[in-house]
């Protein structure tokens, strides 16, 4: 049998034009209109992260995430689940699994502290029906988040894989525990023969154990019917040794006679998440968290059970680790003709500044551009903190119906002023290449609460 270390010396070559193909391959598509829960994810920075595959909202309104994370319903026995050596188990940890989700253009920036701060755990288990074999490489777990990177292996006298094939149907239990959840996955051909894959799941129960049992359920591989399950153990101790919670005191609002009182902040390497209470939750909430300089963190998931609201965000950033504190900001759910949206948009000659309309009633002003073998670069300012996250994207004179979008979310690089880069496919300059603004600004007054979290940093 071909091991995971032979593949991955035959496959090295091929890994960086997998990558690059990827890339030239990635073009997504924008909506001619979008209704108000796409605008508020425009708003809060949540472009190009809707996931392949995602749980339905659950009956209880439709805003509220399913409680279970599933591709297909089954159930079945573990077959052939063994241990891969420790040598193979380390040629598992090699493979970019975070690289390949870059190139498909999805947002890895949190994704990247955990291999930068070794946060995952090798598992090495696999499971071997109709001759394909799936093997669990590496698992994160925080309480927050669950991150899966596996890779999936078609018998060697088989013939070569296309995407139908490169598919895992799959349920996901935790033991003991159902909590509120929401997930997306990525898959990618990497031979002949073997693809990778990676789950992120991110929960909403606020109270999850640092330890848990994870039954992972497969019966079918591409089109091939089989049983490939695992049972998987999850700890947090890594992530919670980075981690600082805090518990507000009086932090609360009253909307609609209803009473909201802000209950948990959990500050993690990977995750922030905002646990807001209220018995029998009847609105839709819009919600943002900001820090203490005017940085705005990425909305990575919401929702709701009877008792409480939990809010999931990207993790504080490199520039701003340890802010004195963040700013909840909670806007009472938007109406049709709440926002008025516009359209600006220049082209890139190379004269700089470039100045755009940029959300609620600011500017984005586009500073310069770097056209680089593997990337191109914008670097903008906003005028105002709700601008930052104005929507970009390039559009070539003569490809109008592919705009190109970026891959990832701004990026802040000044304490200083609300200054930014923003990642985007290569491209080359033109004078007929233009950069567009898709802004929107409220037509009328929305009830906004503001409520300061203090922090106090123990280490």
């Amino acid at each position: 049998m071909t091991t995971a270390k032979d593949r991955l010396d035959v496959e090295s070559g091929a890994v960086t034009a997998q990558l690059q193909k990827e890339a030239e391959h990635m073009i997504h598509s924008m909506p001619s209109s979008v209704d108000f829960d796409e605008l508020w994810q425009l708003h809060t920075g949540g472009v190009g992260k809707a996931p392949r595959y995602r749980h339905r909202l659950s009956s209880y309104r439709k805003w509220v995430i399913g409680a279970t994370a599933a591709l297909a319903v089954t159930a079945g026995s573990i077959i052939g689940i063994g241990f891969v050596s420790p040598p193979v188990a380390e040629a598992l940890r090699v493979i970019p699994f975070f690289d390949y989700l870059y190139a498909k253009g999805a947002y890895t920036a949190n994704l990247k502290v955990i291999e930068q701060k070794q946060l995952s755990s090798s598992v090495g288990l696999e499971a071997k029906d109709q001759g394909i074999t799936f093997e669990m490489a590496e698992v994160y777990y925080d309480g927050i988040q669950l991150v899966l990177n596996y890779e999936v292996t078609y018998p060697a006298s088989s013939p070569p894989i296309s995407e139908k094939d490169a598919e895992v149907y799959y349920e996901l239990h935790l033991r003991g525990h159902e909590p509120q959840s929401i997930y997306t996955h990525d898959f990618t051909i990497t031979g002949d023969h073997t693809f990778i894959g990676t789950t992120r799941q991110s929960f909403g129960d606020k109270d999850l154990p640092g330890q848990l049992t994870l039954d992972m359920t497969i019966n079918t591989i591409g089109a091939t019917k089989g049983k490939w399950d695992l049972t998987i153990p999850l700890d947090a101790s890594k992530s919670k040794a980075l981690t600082s919670t805090v518990y507000p005191k009086d932090l609360n609002f009253t909307y609609r006679k209803s009473l909201y009182t802000l209950e948990k902040l959990t500050l993690g390497p990977v995750n922030t998440q905002v646990i807001m209470r209220n018995i029998y939750p009847r609105e839709k909430l819009n919600v943002i968290l900001q820090d203490d300089i005017g940085t705005l963190y990425t909305d990575q998931g919401r929702g709701a059970t009877n008792d409480y609201y939990y809010f999931n965000f990207s993790p504080l950033t490199a520039l701003n680790p340890k802010p004195a504190y963040v700013t909840l900001i909670v806007t009472e759910p938007l109406e049709n003709g709440a926002v008025k949206q516009a359209e600006d948009r220049q082209r890139l000659n190379g004269s700089y500044p470039i100045t755009l309309k940029g959300n609620e009633g600011g500017t984005v002003k586009i500073t310069s551009v770097d056209y680089e073998e593997k990337q191109t670069v914008v670097y903008y300012e906003a005028s105002q903190v709700m601008s930052q996250n104005t929507p970009l994207r390039l559009e070539e004179e003569q490809n109008k119906d592919h705009p190109i979008f970026p891959k990832g979310q701004p990026v802040r690089i000044s304490r200083d002023k609300l200054a930014f880069k923003l990642i985007f496919p290569p491209v080359q300059p033109s004078d007929k290449l233009e950069i567009v603004a898709n802004s929107f600004t409220y037509t009328k007054d929305i009830q906004q609460f503001r409520l300061r979290i203090p922090i106090e940093w123990t280490q």
